[in-house]
C-alpha cells in the first residue's frame, strides 16, 4: 500500500505530537490500562510546572473522566490536558484557565488514539493567550455535547466546542463573551484529512463579545454534512474581519438546516454563508431606518432562504422600514421564503408590507404593516399558569397547616370528645408537619395544572383555660415548594418552580360541648418560574422562559363540632373558608416582552366530616369525606394594555381521605400521621402525607 507524500507527513507529524503530548507529563493521576477519574490538579505558577504537558487524569487503555484543572500565572510552552486516554473514552472534564501565555493546546477531554469519544467536558478560559482551544477533542471517536466559554484573553489559532480528526462533532457548543480570536471559531469542527468523512450536527457558536478576526462556524465539516447547527450574533462584538457560516460542509449538497440568528443591530461583516434559514431579532431600540448588518466582502446569495422577522420588545410600529443587510456589491434574492409577518416575541404578529431589495440592489429591507388580530395570541395564555400555581401552591399549604393541633389537644377523648382539663397550661412547645401532594386541576375551559408540591410547617402552641373551655394559639412558619406542568386548551405547554415561605399566627378555641373555632392569618413572598418550548413563531416552535416573585398573604375560619359517638370513636364535622393572595407580578419573558400578571385570590369553601376510630391505646385510624368549592382564583396578564385569555382555579370536587396515626407508646408526646387523600371533579390528583406532632 502506498501513501501520498502529503498524508505520510501529516502521520509523522501527528506521531511526533502526540510524542511530545505525552512525555513528562504534570499529571494529578496516571495510569495504565485502568480509568483515571475524579481527580484535580492546580497550578498558580510557573515553578510548579514541572514538565509538559499539564493533565489532570491521563489513561492507557481506560476512561478519563470527571477531571478538573485549575491552572494559572504560567508562561511555558506547554499542553494542558485535563482528562486524557489513549483508547477510553474521555467525559465530564473541566478546565479553568487564567493569565496564561504561550500555550501551545488547551483540550477538555481527549481520546487520542482509539475510537473512544470525547463527551460533556467544559473548558473556561479567563485570560491568557493560547494557540489552540478544544471543549472536547477525539481522534477515531466523535467529540459531543462539549462546551467552551471564552470570556477573554486571545487565542492566535482556532477554538471550538468540539473537535474531531475522523469522527462526528454533534451538539458541541462555543460562547464567545470576550476576548480576541486571531484565527478560526467554530462551534463543532469534524475531519482531519482529505480521507475523513466526519459529520457536523447540532452545533452551537454563541458571540455576544470580543474580536474575531478570522472565519467564524457554527459547524464545520470539510468532508462531511453540516446540518442543524446554529450561529447566533448577541450585543456589539467585533466581526468586521470575519466571515459567518452558520454551517460549511463537503459542498452546497451537505448543508442544510443551519440557521443564522441576529439578535442586535449595527453589525458588521465580511459575508454570511451556509445557512437555510436567517432570522432577524429586532432588539427593543430599533428605530425607523436602521441597519441592522452590513456585509463588505463579495455578493451575499439568499436564494433558497428563509427569512423570519421577531422583534423584542414594544418599540416597532406600522410604516417602520429596517434595513435587515446591506451589501455594496450585491445580494441576489431569486427564491427567498417568509411567511409574511413580524413576530413580536411570542404575543404578536404583524403584516410584512414588504420585504425585498432596494432600487440598486444593495439593501435588503423589510416594511412594517398593520397588526394581525385585535388582541394577544391565544397561546400567551400559557404564561398565567406559573401564577395560578402559585395560588395553588398556598392552598396545598393551608391545607397542611390546618392539621397543626397538638396531639393532647387533639384527640384526648372525654366530655364533648376533648377533656380539657387534661392539657398542661404553661409554656410554649413545637408542633410541625410535613406533607406531599400530586394534584391535576381542571378548568372550565379545557385547561389542566399538575403540581407535585410538598412543604413544612413549624410553630409553637400556648394553651390557656378560660369560660368557655380553652384556648390555644402560636406563632407559625410555612414553606411550600412544587414542580408543576401546564397545558392551555389550544395545546400550548409549559412547566416550572415554585416555592413560598411565609410567618404568622394561628388559634383555636374548644368550647364545652364539641363546639370550636380557628383561624391563622400569614404573609410571607413566594418565587416562580416558567419554560416552555412549544409556542409557535413563525410556525416554528420557540423557547420562552422567565423568572418572578410577589407578596403573598393567607388565612382561614373554620368552624366545627367534635364529639364522641362511642367509646373508641370521635366524629369532627366541619366548614372552612380559607383566602391565599399572591400579589401582582411583573416578569420579562426571554422573547423581549415584559408582562404584567394581575395578582390572584384563591377563595375556597370547604364542608366535610372526619370519623376517628382508636384501634389501640397508640393507634388510630380516620376517614373522611368533603366538598369543597373555588369561588375566585383567577389570573391574567397583560402586555402593551392588552390582556391575555384569563386562567383560574375555579371549580369544585369531592374528597375522600383515610389516614392512620400512630404513637411509639400510649404515653409518648409523639404522634407520626400518614394519610391519603383522593381528590375528584374539577381538581383530580391524590395526596400523599406524612406528618409529625409533638405533644405539649
Amino acid at each position: 500500500m502506498y501513501l501520498s507524500k502529503k498524508k505520510t507527513l501529516r502521520i509523522l507529524a501527528y506521531c511526533a505530537t502526540s510524542a511530545i503530548f505525552f512525555s513528562g507529563t504534570v499529571s494529578a493521576a496516571e495510569e495504565d490500562g485502568n480509568s483515571s477519574s475524579d481527580n484535580e490538579i492546580t497550578i498558580t505558577s510557573d515553578a510548579e510546572v514541572t514538565a509538559a504537558p499539564i493533565n489532570a487524569g491521563d489513561s492507557d487503555t481506560g476512561d478519563a473522566s470527571n477531571n478538573t484543572a485549575n491552572v494559572s500565572n504560567t508562561t511555558q510552552s506547554t499542553h494542558i490536558l485535563v482528562g486524557t486516554t489513549s483508547v477510553g473514552n474521555a467525559d465530564y472534564n473541566v478546565a479553568n484557565i487564567r493569565d496564561v501565555s504561550g500555550v501551545l493546546f488547551i483540550d477538555g477531554g481527549y481520546a487520542y488514539q482509539g475510537y473512544g469519544h470525547a463527551r460533556y467536558n467544559t473548558i473556561n478560559f479567563y485570560s491568557g493567550t493560547a494557540n489552540e482551544i478544544h471543549g472536547g477533542h477525539s481522534h477515531y471517536g466523535n467529540a459531543l455535547y462539549n462546551t467552551v466559554n471564552m470570556f477573554g484573553g486571545t487565542v492566535t489559532n482556532e477554538i471550538g466546542g468540539g473537535y474531531s480528526d475522523y469522527g462526528n462533532v454533534n451538539y458541541n457548543t462555543l460562547n464567545i463573551f470576550g476576548g480576541t480570536i486571531i484565527g478560526t471559531a467554530y462551534g463543532g469542527r469534524a475531519s482531519y484529512d482529505g480521507n475523513s468523512s466526519g459529520d457536523a450536527i447540532g452545533n452551537n457558536l454563541n458571540i455576544s463579545g470580543g474580536t474575531i478576526n478570522g472565519d467564524v462556524y457554527g459547524g464545520w465539516a470539510p468532508n462531511g454534512y453540516a446540518r442543524d447547527n446554529t450561529l447566533n450574533v448577541f450585543d456589539s462584538p467585533d466581526l468586521s474581519n470575519a466571515s459567518l457560516y452558520a454551517g460549511k460542509g463537503m459542498n452546497d449538497a451537505a448543508v442544510s438546516g443551519n440557521k443564522l440568528n441576529i439578535f442586535t443591530k449595527g453589525i458588521t461583516t465580511k459575508n454570511i454563508y451556509g445557512f437555510e434559514s436567517l432570522n432577524f431579532y429586532l432588539p427593543s431600540n430599533t428605530q425607523n431606518g436602521d441597519t441592522i448588518l452590513t456585509l463588505t466582502d463579495g455578493a451575499t446569495d439568499l436564494s433558497k432562504t428563509t427569512v423570519n422577522l421577531n422583534a423584542f420588545g414594544g418599540n416597532i410600529h406600522t410604516g417602520d422600514t429596517i434595513n435587515l443587510l446591506t451589501n455594496q456589491n450585491g445580494i441576489t434574492v431569486s427564491d427567498v421564503q417568509n411567511d409574511g409577518t413580524i413576530a413580536q416575541g411570542i404575543s404578536l404578529e404583524y403584516e410584512l408590507a414588504n420585504l425585498g431589495l432596494n432600487a440598486d440592489g444593495t439593501a435588503y429591507t423589510a416594511t412594517v404593516g398593520e397588526r394581525i388580530g385585535t388582541g394577544l395570541k391565544d397561546q400567551t395564555k400559557a404564561l398565567t399558569s406559573a401564577v395560578v400555581d402559585t395560588a395553588s401552591l398556598m392552598d396545598s399549604g393551608t391545607d397542611r397547616l390546618m392539621e397543626w393541633l397538638p396531639e393532647s389537644f387533639e384527640m384526648t377523648t372525654g366530655t364533648g370528645g376533648t377533656d380539657l382539663n387534661s392539657v398542661p397550661t404553661t409554656g410554649f412547645d413545637p408542633f410541625a408537619g410535613i406533607g406531599g401532594s400530586v394534584v391535576k386541576i381542571k378548568t372550565g375551559d379545557g385547561s389542566s395544572l399538575k403540581s407535585k408540591n410538598g412543604g413544612l410547617n413549624v410553630g409553637m402552641a400556648r394553651y390557656l383555660k378560660n369560660r368557655h373551655g380553652a384556648f390555644v394559639f402560636g406563632p407559625v412558619t410555612d414553606y411550600g415548594q412544587d414542580h408543576y406542568e401546564s397545558t392551555m386548551e389550544d395545546g400550548t405547554k409549559g412547566s416550572g418552580n415554585s416555592k413560598y415561605f411565609t410567618a404568622g399566627i394561628i388559634a383555636r378555641q374548644m368550647n364545652y360541648g364539641g363546639m370550636y373555632y380557628e383561624a391563622s392569618a400569614r404573609y410571607g413572598r413566594i418565587q416562580t418560574n416558567f419554560v416552555s418550548d412549544n409556542f409557535l413563531v413563525h410556525n416554528v416552535p420557540t423557547h420562552a422562559y422567565y423568572d418572578s416573585s410577589a407578596p403573598c398573604y393567607a388565612g382561614h375560619v373554620r368552624v366545627g363540632w367534635r364529639n364522641n359517638v362511642s367509646n373508641e370513636s370521635i366524629l369532627d364535622a366541619y366548614g372552612v373558608y380559607s383566602l391565599n393572595r399572591v400579589s401582582g407580578m411583573t416578569a420579562e419573558v426571554s422573547t423581549g416582552e415584559t408582562y404584567t400578571f394581575s395578582g390572584v385570590n384563591s377563595g375556597r369553601m370547604r364542608l366535610g366530616a372526619r370519623l376517628t376510630r382508636t384501634i389501640k391505646d397508640n393507634k388510630r385510624f380516620y376517614s373522611g369525606i368533603a366538598f369543597v368549592h373555588e369561588f375566585t382564583g383567577e389570573t391574567r396578564g397583560t402586555y402593551m394594555g392588552m390582556d391575555t385569555k384569563k386562567s383560574s382555579l375555579r371549580g369544585s370536587y369531592g374528597i375522600i381521605e383515610l389516614g392512620w396515626q400512630t404513637k411509639p407508646s400510649k404515653n409518648s408526646p409523639i404522634l407520626i400521621d400518614t394519610s391519603l387523600v383522593g381528590v375528584m371533579g374539577d381538581h383530580k390528583g391524590l395526596t400523599v402525607s406524612a406528618k409529625f406532632k409533638k405533644d405539649f
